[in-house]
């Protein structure tokens, strides 16, 4: 056991860090899960990692200069090595070019409160509902449940102290038929996974792994494709987070004007889509306050303690801003743009659920979600990845069986202005993203000339 609570911890290490200055924080991350496969409930477990995390600020010669360092610690003796070893961090790292006069930000009132434990949480509930859907012996069931209640404390020399929780619950299921031939998935993100009622979900892998009975054979190419909420939040999920006012300014991005500057301002797309971020969004709340440690083009450890307010890249098919540190957005003479942990994607004239979008594409292919998403070309954000878990050929409106999978190249900014249809938002788990990035509320689309490059041998 620590003998330092983490908030105390926070507070020596800015004590220790002295009028150099600097930036603490500490999180308390707690998780519990299970997992199951072939229809039989596997492992569960609980965690909880709590880890102190500092940037040391150091002046020298040509400015200040930031080092950036993580552990774990019990002791104030601890706290003070770790300050020793960020300092020596910063100074062999050289003066910082983001660094900035910190911000005096908010001072919780429950700052010196201890971290929340979590209960139980759904997870007896999660696995009674399972042990109903085992009871199916058309196919084999797989999957995984977890919540996680992360307590931050965040510190800066300046005078910000602050506290957030961010409960966050993850459920998967996948059915497989006895002969691996065919595959089916869904998932649901939530704050708790008493909010998961598993039902529907086996109901939709169970009538994916029937459609999947009829495999029609779909040759590669560009096809109309209806994509999920779920492969769609995949792909601007990517946009969002390449969206980087510097990277743009400098044209080195797809959001770079060829004439110098950058796109903003330009109409992507003739639908009225919106994509933007905001920590007050009902239900997918997340922290309002910057708090990072490191550098990059869109964050910065000096910009520790600013609020955090909606942002949205794209407004009614206009890109209208790029994501920024308050350095990058100096430089771009962009406004300075944080972006929240979530993520909303709305097209206002979409209408109706998956099955309403692609019961009016007519024909073509209905694609449910995206796997192993690497990027090709910065430039044109080119990316490339598999479909998984079932592409259904729609004929008529109709699903009339499924395809085999294919590889895909296809840029998230390109295909915005090939979006013919779209559907009402609705919360959602990215299948690619979902470690990283759960908190999502997006549309499915209708694409047209989707690029299916190859096929693939994935189920």
């Amino acid at each position: 056991m620590s003998n330092v609570t983490m908030n105390d911890a926070v507070d020596i290490a800015l004590e220790l860090l002295g009028k150099d200055g600097g930036v603490a924080v500490g999180e308390v991350n707690a998780v519990r899960n299970l997992r199951w496969a072939n229809s039989s409930l596997t492992t569960n477990g609980d965690t909880i990692d709590n880890t102190l995390s500092l940037a040391a600020f150091v002046p020298v010669d040509d400015g200040i200069a930031s080092g950036i360092v993580s552990g774990q610690v019990r002791t104030r003796e601890d706290i003070a090595d770790l300050v020793a070893a960020a300092r020596l961090s910063a100074l062999s790292a050289g003066a910082s070019q983001d660094a900035m006069d910190l911000v005096a930000g908010s001072q919780h009132a429950d700052f010196a409160s201890p971290a929340t434990q979590p209960s139980e949480d759904g997870l007896s509930s999660i696995a009674e509902q399972l042990a109903e859907v085992f009871k199916d012996n058309s196919a084999q069931y797989f999957g995984y449940a977890e919540y996680s209640h992360d307590t931050t404390y965040a510190g800066t020399s300046a005078g910000t102290r602050l506290r957030f929780e961010q409960p966050t619950a993850r459920f998967e299921l996948c059915a497989k038929s006895h002969d691996r031939t065919r595959s089916a998935w869904s998932g649901q993100s939530a704050q708790s996974l008493r909010d998961v009622i598993v039902a529907p979900h086996s109901l939709r892998v169970q009538t994916g792994i029937a459609h999947q009975s009829n495999r029609i054979d779909v040759e590669p190419g560009q096809h109309t494709v209806t994509l999920s909420p779920s492969a769609f939040a995949d792909l601007m999920i990517y946009m969002l987070w390449t969206a980087s006012a510097r990277e743009a300014h400098e044209g080195r991005s797809v959001f770079s004007n060829p004439l110098g500057g950058t796109r903003i301002g330009e109409r992507l797309t003739s639908r009225m889509l919106t994509v933007a971020t905001d920590p007050q969004l009902a239900g997918l709340e997340t922290s309002d306050a910057v708090v990072n440690l490191g550098a990059s083009s869109m964050s910065s450890s000096f910009d520790t303690g600013l609020p955090i307010g909606r942002s949205a890249i794209l407004s009614d098919g206009v890109l209208s801003a790029l994501a920024s540190s308050r350095h990058a957005a100096a430089e771009a003479n962009l406004p300075f743009t944080p972006l929240a942990d979530n993520i909303e994607v709305r097209d206002a004239n979409g209408q109706g659920s998956l099955e309403d979008l692609a019961a009016r594409m007519g024909n073509g292919l209905l694609v449910t979600c995206l796997w192993y998403i690497r990027e090709v070309d910065p430039q044109s954000l080119l990316l490339t990845g598999l479909t998984r878990d079932g592409v259904y050929v729609v004929k008529n409106g109709e699903i009339a069986g499924s395809a085999n999978n294919f590889r895909f190249n296809e840029s998230p900014v390109g295909l915005l202005n090939r979006i013919t249809d779209a559907g009402a938002s609705t919360d959602c788990l990215p299948r690619e993203w979902a470690d990283y990035f759960s908190r999502s509320r997006v549309c499915p689309v209708t694409v047209d000339s989707f690029n299916l490059s190859t096929r693939s041998d994935a189920i």
